[in-house]
């Protein structure tokens, strides 16, 4: 069954002007003139700042109907008031902060039940920037620095919300040098198809699959189905990794690339489509 709602994880950063430009891109999804937005702050340590800067922003953009929840502990993630909520929403925004947080708090509760329920079966729009991007696959990345990415222990991967299958996000991609670690996420499980995110440029995703590049920066894509050979089960803990012949796609605002078929659609491709 292919999901009817839209996933747009965002890269973080975001520029005052470009993030703006990205934001618009998330409420014309909707369909909506003013759609009901609800930023989900889960992942911060500064709620209250995030929420007056999503405030003035979609003030800025003539938005009425906008407003915040921090949910701090599990208990409270199946609280009815909450749920009532997000069943309401026309888009729902998860802010940066700790991953980690989102999959410990909000993890197999009703709120994520509801909230998978409506991106399957409804038009929900589910956008996220930096943490909030990187929650949105079935396998997240919890830990890695760039400098020793390639290092055998020093990448961790958890379970994310799910909303993307055989899927792997990064964010702050080219700006932080994550290359590395993203390759070694997707040499761990090759079925996995990595999507490191430029800072204010956001990827579209519908039914699950089908991604347009919107923003100013890049999209790189990391395919490990092609790779022939790795150390990986060979080196001990702290070892250097080698690995032979991963794909990479660099794309950037209007590409599209099917993330089911691993492939960049070409102008030629979407004329036809549109014919």
């Amino acid at each position: 069954m292919l999901p009817k709602g839209i996933i747009i994880p965002i890269g973080g950063g975001e520029d005052k002007q470009e993030s703006m430009d990205v934001l618009k891109r998330v409420v014309a999804e909707t369909g909506r003139q003013d759609p009901i937005i609800e930023v989900i702050t889960t992942a911060t340590s500064i709620p209250d700042e995030v929420r007056r800067d999503y405030e003035d922003a979609f003030k800025s953009m003539g938005l009425k109907n906008y407003d915040s929840m921090h949910i701090d502990y599990r208990e409270d993630a199946n609280d009815r008031k909450y749920i009532e909520r997000l069943k309401s929403a026309d888009a729902v925004l998860f802010s940066g902060g700790d991953q980690m947080k989102l999959s410990e708090v909000l993890g197999g509760t009703d709120f994520h039940k509801v909230l998978t329920d409506r991106f399957m079966e409804g038009n929900l729009v589910i956008a996220g920037t930096s943490a909030g991007a990187a929650a949105m696959s079935d396998t997240m990345i919890v830990k890695g620095s760039s400098k020793d990415a390639l290092i055998k222990g020093e990448l961790s991967l958890t379970a994310g919300f799910g909303f993307l299958t055989d899927v792997v996000v990064d964010t702050h991609f080219t700006e932080r040098g994550r290359f590395g670690r993203l390759i070694q996420a997707v040499s761990t499980n090759p079925k996995l198809l990595g999507i490191g995110l430029g800072e204010d440029t956001s990827a579209i995703i519908k039914k699950g699959c089908e991604m347009e590049i919107f923003g100013s920066g890049l999209v790189v894509i990391i395919d490990g189905n092609y790779i022939k050979n790795t150390n990986l089960n060979e080196i001990r803990e702290g070892d250097p990794l080698s690995v032979d012949n991963v794909v990479l796609h660099v794309l950037c605002k209007g590409d599209r690339f099917d993330l089911a078929k691993r492939k960049f659609i070409y102008q030629d491709q979407k004329n036809s489509e549109a014919a």
